[in-house]
């Protein structure tokens, strides 16, 4: 699960002109990303953002890595988000934000959260409901689940 998932996902993207990503990330700012955060990517996740960076896929976007200002950014510049939320919305420091669910909610990997395979579940985190103690929504099993999901939803099964 997951691996296979993410790469069905990256062969669709190649192949639409309806995808837009800024493309690889280095290693060393991959890695510069996870200190900053101060936890570590789940392995769908990490190739995610070393494969394609950020963008979308019609109309859903994937925050990622950008680049190495981490400290003021844009959507969808992932890393950026995730700090500037936590600062401003008490995000969960075990929380990445990943995307936006268009209902002032975020897609989110919960990293508290490690599968044999050292993946974790993608949720919806809804800044509202942060403190009420309500059990967080998974929404996929992994990044490459979420991630493939999000393009068979936008041009149908791969």
């Amino acid at each position: 699960m997951g691996i296979a998932e993410l790469e069905r996902g990256i062969s669709a993207v190649g192949v639409s002109d309806r995808c837009f990503f800024i493309g690889p990330r280095e290693e060393a700012l991959v890695a510069a990303a996870e200190i900053a955060l101060e936890l570590r990517f789940p392995p769908t996740y990490r190739r995610f953002v070393g494969e394609l960076g950020a963008g979308s896929v019609g109309t859903h976007e994937f925050y990622g890595v950008t680049d190495g200002d981490f400290a003021h950014g844009v959507v969808p510049n992932g890393i950026w988000l995730t700090l500037d939320e936590r600062k401003n919305l008490s995000l969960p420091r075990h929380l990445l934000i990943v995307g936006d669910t268009g209902m002032g909610e975020y897609y989110a990997v919960d990293t508290s959260r490690r599968g044999s395979d050292d993946e974790s579940p993608v949720v919806v985190w809804a800044p509202e409901r942060a403190s009420d103690g309500d059990e967080l929504e998974v929404v996929a099993e992994d990044f490459g689940s979420f991630f493939l999901s999000a393009i068979e939803n936008e041009f149908g099964p791969s």
